[in-house]
């Protein structure tokens, strides 16, 4: 009986020791909450990139086509070449253009009947525009034309560089930092001149010719 009283307590001692170490002794790492994984890369917000605004200043070049009429009408293609300064919204510059024509019309000159041409034709101009919605440039423009005439009547003909003016407005539109679309329109006025078929002199008056065309342009290097 003495023998079973001892193991009795000598059982709940070492129970109760283990009780008491196992309720003093600190948390093992693996018992302790680990922190959250920060979320993958592909949820975070994403950020949209800027968006540079277009800048007119450069040198450009491009083709265009259209049409003319007025004292002779037909159809034109041709290429310009420009540079824009900007200032702000404002946008100023100067373009030069040489234009092939296939206009013509028939009339009469000394009661016969003659055919006068316009072969081709160029301009020297300055353009002034205020930029509207950062691509969209509505402008004035004004200067120098100068063309070729041609007056026939019959196996005769007399032909002249004719000099005058040209005036007008348009609007580009810049499709992206390079590449810009326009329509314009542009008046244009040459002088007379003093022709002769055979051996007879023949005054030709002025040519008056209203062009309306569409262009592209690019643009090779920004403004400097």
């Amino acid at each position: 009986m003495k023998r079973f009283v001892r193991a009795a307590l000598g059982f709940s001692a070492v129970g109760i020791a283990t009780l008491g170490s196992a309720a003093l002794s600190p948390a093992s790492a693996s018992d302790l909450p680990r922190p959250a994984a920060p979320p993958p890369a592909a949820m975070l917000p994403a950020r949209a990139p800027g968006v540079l605004p277009f800048n007119w200043g450069g040198l450009y070049a491009g083709l265009n086509l259209g049409g003319g009429f007025g004292d002779v009408s037909g159809v034109i293609v041709g290429g310009q070449l420009g540079y824009n300064w900007q200032v702000g919204q404002l946008v100023f510059g100067v373009e030069t253009d040489l234009q092939w024509s296939g206009q013509d019309d028939t009339g009469t000159i000394g009661g016969a009947a003659a055919t006068q041409d316009l072969t081709w034709f160029g301009t020297f101009r300055g353009r002034i525009g205020y930029t509207v919605f950062d691509r969209w440039l509505p402008y004035f423009t004004g200067g120098v034309a100068y063309g070729g005439r041609e007056v026939a009547v019959g196996a005769l003909s007399a032909s002249d560089t004719s000099v005058g003016w040209a005036i007008g407005f348009g609007i580009d539109y810049a499709i992206n930092q390079a590449w810009s679309a326009r329509l314009e329109y542009l008046h244009v006025s040459l002088d007379g001149f003093t022709g002769t078929l055979g051996a007879v002199p023949v005054a030709v008056g002025k040519l008056d010719n209203d062009i309306i065309r569409a262009a592209f342009n690019y643009k090779i290097m920004p403004a400097w």
